[in-house]
């Protein structure tokens, strides 16, 4: 698949606003949660981080469950043509050319596949830290809060990656930005039968 040939469905692109949105600002509003759980910070944190995992969720149903481009059986991070066209692509950057891919191919797919991974476990780990939150299993707690914290180091690397990849598309004269945040209203015509 070349890599300028294909669309992103306006559903694939909302779930991907979403994504950033609330992945962005809860990352961003992390250190608001650290003066415990009645804090307004806290709050304001865990709402964000909320509705980041149910964006997350969505796309893994979609990923899961639809024929469609976004399907995860075309885009698997374990099969090898994956990993083969990701070293294609590392010599292709290596001779300072931009890797022409399809949607998920090669290291944009593994690129997006750790985003997704990443920002799954940062929704689970999250979701159950607010659920555990007021109640007992302190020694459960602190491991779950432990293991969010390795989540939010790596969300620098991811947003490095994503962001770094867009940005030296756009300057290759290939601004594949517009493909996820180009959003299109359509507006039915009118006949004569109205």
């Amino acid at each position: 698949m070349s890599g300028e040939n294909y669309v992103y469905p306006q559903y694939a692109k909302i779930m991907h606003a979403g994504m950033a949105i609330f992945g962005v600002t809860a990352f961003l509003s992390g250190e608001l949660a650290e003066h415990g759980s009645n804090s307004p910070g806290y709050l304001v944190h865990a709402y964000l981080g909320l509705s980041l995992a149910l964006f997350v969720a969505l796309r893994v149903i979609a990923g899961a469950g639809s024929s469609g481009p976004m399907r995860f059986s075309g885009w698997s991070p374990f099969a090898p043509r994956q990993w083969k066209l990701a070293i294609e692509d590392v010599r292709t950057l290596g001779r300072l050319r931009v890797p022409e891919r399809g949607m998920h191919e090669g290291l944009a797919g593994l690129t997006q596949a750790f985003g997704l991974v990443l920002f799954g476990w940062m929704g689970v780990t999250g979701t159950v830290l607010f659920v555990l939150s007021g109640g007992p299993g302190r020694t459960m707690f602190k491991i779950l809060e432990e293991l969010h914290e390795v989540g939010e180091a790596l969300i620098p690397l991811y947003l490095a990656l994503h962001v770094g990849s867009v940005f030296v598309h756009s300057l290759a004269g290939r601004p594949i930005w517009q493909k996820m945040w180009k959003f299109r209203v359509t507006v039915p015509e009118k006949t004569g039968l109205q």
